[in-house]
């Protein structure tokens, strides 16, 4: 297993070559295709995480960077800084992985942006900060900063954990700012989504109409709090029922809880009347290695297509080791004959590879409909 949490593959190498992300010959071709049908003023990825060390004075706060950081942690940031093509400059990296993502999104159609994830540090019941339970931490101020600097490609989404003091006041701030979504990693950031201290949190983000995006399933690829508790998507019900608009992140597509997988307890939210309109899904990471077994049953699920949004994750579509194409091919969902031209753009556009992958997975000829990544009124909802 490898940092997170997947099966190591070789089939593409260890590293990404950080070649030029403007796709050539065969694979500028499969990208063209890729966005026939799609309205490119609509496509938003609700996905993409912003990261570094913080040597910018930022604010952002890794794990990796704290004195006595394990080598399997410093092994993990290698990898992530390498799929983000951040450059070897270390006083530069957080720069770096912001400027390596514009040029990536530079290469869609003009109209398509990304969303930007901020990242709250964790808080204990009693409204603690705890740097020493958190993974990383990127400000709301920091992935508003970055949008800004390119409205053409970035919007951003906040992350407030709700056992914050200033919890409400944080997220209005958020709100008013242009926050598309609230994010959260529920074991990571150590939120227990049944508290009664989201309560009023709740409240707030039903009032605002600003949606949840919430990992949903085990969590492999950050340390922080370590609750695998609150990797339990059943927990989702709690938002649901105080009316906020809830995304489950990867569609719970990884782990079990008390012998149940994960995944299925999604499907069995999928089919409450009651969360129509409310609970959706996002395809985040669906087709690393850990995850693709599920890709034929989400396919299969047509009644949950409308309510699927594309986000790719970023910057995992990057590490090279986490996806086997191949599998894809093993699990009939994916055309053999498309491996050498999606190895080639990946090699330079691991974003856009991201998307043209899951533009071309297929169950029984039939793929993702356009509403997936035309999800520009889901944001602009109300």
């Amino acid at each position: 297993m490898l940092l997170t949490g997947c099966p190591v593959t070789v089939e593409q190498g260890f590293f990404n070559d950080c070649r030029p992300p403007n796709p050539t010959g065969a694979a500028r071709d499969l990208v063209a295709a890729a966005w026939n049908g799609i309205r490119a003023d609509q496509y938003r990825d609700v996905h993409v995480h912003l990261f570094g060390n913080g040597r910018s004075d930022a604010g952002i706060f890794s794990d990796t960077e704290q004195p006595g950081a394990s080598y399997i942690l410093r092994a993990r940031r290698a990898f992530f800084l390498n799929a983000a093509c951040a450059g070897d400059d270390e006083e530069k990296v957080d720069a770096g992985v912001v400027s390596r993502l514009a040029s990536l999104a530079d290469t869609m159609p003009v109209g398509a942006k990304v969303q930007l994830l901020a990242f709250d540090f964790t808080y204990d019941e009693a409204g603690k900060r705890r740097d020493d339970l958190t993974a990383l931490a990127v400000p709301n101020e920091y992935a508003l900063k970055v949008a800004k600097s390119r409205p053409d490609r970035f919007e951003w989404a906040a992350s407030v954990h709700p056992y914050r003091p200033d919890a409400v006041p944080a997220l209005e701030w958020a709100k008013a700012n242009g926050a598309r979504s609230v994010k959260w990693l529920p074991p990571a950031m150590g939120i227990d989504m049944a508290s009664a201290r989201c309560k009023e949190f709740y409240e707030a983000m039903r009032r605002l109409d600003i949606p949840l995006l919430a990992h949903t399933g085990e969590e492999k690829a950050l340390g922080g709090a370590r609750r695998h508790e609150f990797a339990n998507p059943g927990h989702l019900r709690h938002p649901l029922e105080a009316g906020v608009r809830v995304i489950a992140a990867h569609c719970a597509s990884l782990g079990k809880t008390d012998g149940v997988p994960n995944f299925e307890i999604f499907r069995e939210l999928m089919k409450v009347k009651e969360f129509e309109g409310r609970l959706f899904g996002d395809l985040s990471a669906i087709s690393q290695a850990n995850r693709a077994e599920y890709v034929p049953a989400i396919l299969r699920e047509r009644a949950w297509h409308p309510r699927l949004l594309n986000g790719s994750d970023y910057p995992l579509p990057g590490v090279m080791p986490i996806t086997s194409l191949k599998d894809l091919v093993s699990l009939d969902v994916l055309d053999a004959r498309l491996i050498p031209t999606l190895r080639a753009l990946r090699e330079g556009n691991s974003l856009v590879f991201d998307f043209v992958l899951k533009r071309n997975l297929r169950l029984a000829g039939e793929g993702f409909p356009p509403s997936v990544y035309e999800t520009r009124g889901f944001f602009e909802h109300g």
